[in-house]
């Protein structure tokens, strides 16, 4: 409350609950050495120790105009072994802590501690896995890259027992009754020049993840000397975490009563979303009939293509058939105006006299490459049903899986080839994630996963997804050379420099679309004597080397499991 350019957490309760006169407030500290500490905090704020109990500390306040009395009881003990933990809780903070605990230790806890009552639990700074400098830098001999030595620091700090997954704790508190109200990230920015905290945050990097570095080989104090030499800033991902206790929410959408009759030769009407001119969008009301062999399908969500359908709003692309592979697109043009999304999830609402599995299919969760509408009409033969346990949030990203399983097959890597990965937008993550997945810790010394983006949120997450170095442009020649270069980018610098920084005899692999935009590179002698070869990735189609082993049904059943 002290600190009046920060939102009181106080204010924050009592604009929930006005007409507040007693706050009683329980806190737990079971490492005894802080209690001294502790008990001087709360004398420095104007509380007086109550002479019949040493662990309970008054104040009344001025608080909104009405008086306000605080209790606070200080308990030196683990909330988990408390025979008698306070009763009738409207509230539960646990700060910086959630990830301690095994999720299902904490779930039974939080539910033991909540009484049957639904107070709501608010988990702020949970850690949620990812470490990264703002400008990492790459291997240099047996000094590990950066994000190397931060995924064996987040390994260590696993196998010690921190969860660093929050959603692990979302559905261990959903599985004794509880409910996500809402989360949000909360990442810490730590600059060397607040200079206890920085080097305590090193202390742990070298506390957590050092002996593992030196028992595979790496040179970990050569890694700890590089960051005391070259101080830069510290990114901590975290999640703020509110739920609720007793009080479990289950979507209406999952709840609704499907019993619509079958259609056929019904008109319906829809709101779709239509690119009109370059930067001009609108909402346009579509009328279709629907034919016996169709269904209605009413929109859950559907996921805007970064790519693609940029080229489309910015008007740079020339006129050609929408996908001559996806069915419905084959006969529509790529011109103004225009219908356009590939990516939609929702569920059947009405059938065609003529669809045989109509009894299975109304409710059904499905997902269809379909313009962004509330609802969307489709053949059978073209929806595909979404997997039980994944939900309509996750299946929207299936073509952007697909693609980037693609973008690996076109590659043909190889066990201990070093990979570059030039762009992490979500087919470049999706990328790396793919590859990591599939990637021995053994070998890492031999081959790597190099990604490459200028945006420093990007890298992080890449890092967290198993990418051996994460760097910004400036370092890839000094990382390179790679045996393979998949460039997702979008950006023709960053295809000349996947070119520049292959091996000579190496693979470029381009997955973006320039669209009608002239591309200009240097193919100077350097490349003419190098046989690199550069090909092109696109995910319509399978390529004809594969296609004695895959099809396009193979390669969505793998594409569902990855999701």
């Amino acid at each position: 409350e002290g600190d009046r350019s920060k939102q009181s957490l106080l204010r924050l309760v009592a604009g929930l609950a006005r007409g507040l006169k007693k706050l009683e407030y329980t806190a737990y500290e079971s490492n005894l050495n802080l209690r001294p500490r502790c008990r001087q905090k709360l004398l420095d704020m104007g509380f007086r120790q109550d002479a019949s109990d040493d662990g309970t500390y008054k104040r009344t306040i001025s608080f909104e105009q009405e008086e306000l009395e605080i209790n606070v009881n200080l308990r030196a003990k683990d909330f988990q072994t408390d025979e008698s933990p306070p009763t009738n809780l409207d509230l539960i903070i646990g700060c910086s802590f959630a990830d301690l605990f095994d999720p299902d230790q904490l779930a039974m806890s939080l539910q033991r501690l909540s009484r049957g009552g639904d107070p709501l639990v608010y988990l702020p700074i949970t850690f949620s896995g990812a470490t990264q400098y703002q400008d990492e830098l790459p291997r240099q001999g047996l000094i590990p890259s950066d994000s190397y030595g931060f995924q064996v620091y987040s390994e260590s700090l696993r196998h010690h027992g921190h969860n660093l997954d929050p959603r692990l704790i979302v559905r261990a508190l959903s599985a004794v009754g509880g409910s996500l109200v809402s989360t949000g990230s909360s990442d810490w920015t730590i600059e060397p020049t607040n200079e206890y905290l920085w080097e305590t945050m090193l202390y742990f990097f070298g506390m957590s993840g050092a002996r593992d570095l030196v028992n595979d080989a790496w040179d970990a104090a050569g890694w700890m000397k590089r960051s005391f030499h070259s101080p830069r800033t510290i990114h901590v991902s975290n999640e703020d975490l509110l739920l609720c206790m007793g009080r479990g929410v289950s979507r209406c959408a999952e709840n609704r009563d499907y019993s619509v009759p079958n259609l056929g030769g019904a008109s319906v009407l829809a709101q779709e979303i239509q690119f009109i001119s370059p930067y001009n969008v609108t909402t346009v009301t579509k009328e279709t009939e629907m034919s016996e062999n169709q269904v209605l399908i009413e929109s859950v969500c559907s996921l805007v293509s970064s790519g693609t359908e940029l080229k489309i709003f910015k008007g740079s692309f020339d006129e050609a058939s929408l996908d001559v592979n996806i069915k419905g697109m084959a006969d529509e043009t790529m011109a103004y105006p225009l219908s356009y999304g590939y990516s939609l999830v929702g569920r059947v609402i009405a059938c065609g006299p003529s669809v045989s599995d109509s009894n299975d299919l109304i409710g059904r969760l499905v997902f269809t490459f379909s313009p962004h509408a509330t609802r969307v009409i489709a053949d059978r033969d073209a929806i595909q049903l979404v997997p039980p346990g994944i939900r309509a949030e996750d299946a929207v990203f299936m073509p952007s899986v697909e693609t980037a399983l693609s973008l690996v097959h076109d590659a043909h890597v190889l066990p201990g080839e070093s990979i570059a990965v030039y762009g992490q937008g979500i087919i470049g993550l999706l990328v790396t994630s793919i590859l990591s997945s599939h990637s021995s810790k053994a070998l890492l010394p031999f081959g790597s996963i190099t990604t490459f983006d200028t945006l420093g949120d990007r890298l992080r997450v890449s890092s967290s997804l198993g990418a051996t170095s994460a760097l910004k442009p400036v370092h890839a020649a000094c990382a390179g050379p790679f045996d393979v270069s998949i460039e997702v980018s979008g950006n023709p610098r960053a295809l000349q420099a996947a070119i520049d920084n292959t091996s000579n005899n190496g693979r470029v692999i381009v997955g973006s679309w320039y669209g009608n935009s002239d591309v200009a590179l240097k193919l100077g002698i350097d490349f003419h004597r190098s046989h690199k070869t550069i090909q092109t990735s696109q995910v319509s189609t399978i390529p004809a080397s594969l296609t004695g082993l895959w099809n396009k049904e193979r390669r969505f059943s793998l594409t569902w499991s990855l999701c």
